[in-house]
């Protein structure tokens, strides 16, 4: 056989067998970005980073939760009983503002939307430079969202989902779970975590725990600061956020401030960072909430939910670790938007983020050295 002959059967096998795993995976499409599946039910992945557009492009809803890991556990259906309107929760874990843009954009372009539930986060705003999580960056899965279709299909092109392909796979970690309502939710997974500080020393792994216990025996007092600078945060929150509100003034904005535990205020963690430097989360997301409560002013479509003045956050039981709370937290932030209570204003801001910052203050650390030093 010739040189030339040899290569040109490579060719047109090469293109035979690349037109066939293209076709396969157009027809398999587990993030249905081309069509709803073909020879199975409905399903969705909970990498919404990834899911959104399908969802957005196949499901029928006009109200949209879109926060962080702090919304996971808000129930799209109780947001129905309780708010009206069609929900659906697209609450994206560890997101920034920028990331959150993304999808709204998209979501704008293809949807008439109504209310949107938005939390804002103490990392999302307190420094927009700070990389906490390690999740992709932006470039990984913004492709989804422009107005090129034909790109798309690179996101199938890694081994995972060949193999799910080659397979036709309807497995969970192929295709998703049918359960739209719950398919974010994180709390019965995590339910050995809740009800107390012996229960994260029991679950969570060692290094966890290790650098848990040592931020709490090192915690310094608790000293705010002032002339903080905000101007790069403030910039930032009217480029990603404020613009996109004040270009939908149809659709009400519940911006929810998430209630972190006392604990996470007293030794300033935040995931793999941890502050110990005289309470400059607290202060900086302080002067950034209090801006962005003043700025909002001039926005009617958008309300500001705070809840740091309860006692809710002084009960450690209630929280997985010292950020994330319980789904009663999820339900009473449902609460307050139908009632129109915990609203923060310009003229209610000092008082709440006084009787906040003092019980970050006297919140006491002596029971959690003492089980440490129980149990070493």
């Amino acid at each position: 056989m010739s040189h030339k002959k040899w290569i040109f059967i490579v060719l047109v096998f090469n293109f035979i067998f690349s037109f066939a795993l293209f076709a396969l995976l157009y027809i398999y499409d587990p993030l249905m970005l081309y069509h709803k599946p073909y020879f199975r039910e409905k399903t969705y992945l909970n990498n919404i980073r990834l899911s959104a557009k399908g969802i957005i492009d196949n499901e029928n809803f006009d109200s949209v939760i879109i926060g962080t890991s702090m919304t996971e556990n808000t129930s799209a259906k109780e947001a129905d009983e309780k708010l009206g309107n069609k929900w659906i929760n697209l609450s994206v874990w560890g997101s920034y503002l920028n990331e959150r843009a993304i999808i709204l954009n998209y979501l704008f372009q293809k949807k008439d939307i109504h209310q949107i539930i938005y939390t804002i986060d103490a990392f999302t705003l307190n420094d927009p430079s700070l990389k906490m999580f390690n999740h992709p960056p932006i470039d990984s899965f913004d492709f989804l969202y422009n107005n090129n279709i034909y790109n798309d299909f690179k996101v199938y092109l890694n081994k995972k989902f060949i193999l799910c392909a080659l397979r036709f796979s309807k497995k969970e970690e192929c295709v998703g779970d049918v359960n739209l309502d719950k398919l974010l939710n994180w709390e019965q997974e995590s339910k050995e975590l809740f009800g107390g500080f012996h229960n994260w020393m029991k679950y969570k792994d060692k290094k966890e725990k290790e650098k848990l216990k040592n931020m709490i025996l090192n915690a310094q007092n608790f000293l705010p600061q002032t002339n903080i600078d905000i101007e790069k945060n403030k910039q930032y929150i009217k480029t990603y956020l404020l613009g996109i509100i004040r270009a939908h003034p149809k659709t009400q904005f519940y911006l929810i401030i998430p209630t972190y535990s006392r604990l996470l205020y007293r030794v300033l963690y935040l995931d793999e960072e941890y502050y110990n430097k005289d309470s400059i989360l607290f202060s900086k997301y302080q002067a950034v909430l209090k801006w962005l409560i003043l700025e909002t002013q001039n926005y009617p479509n958008v309300k500001i939910f705070g809840f740091d003045d309860l006692d809710y956050a002084d009960n450690i039981s209630n929280y997985k670790d010292p950020a994330h709370y319980n789904s009663i937290m999820n339900s009473m932030q449902l609460d307050a938007i139908k009632e129109q209570t915990h609203i923060l204003t310009p003229q209610n801001m000092d008082n709440y983020f006084k009787t906040m910052e003092e019980k970050i203050k006297n919140y006491d650390l002596s029971p959690f050295i003492q089980y440490i030093k129980d149990n070493k």
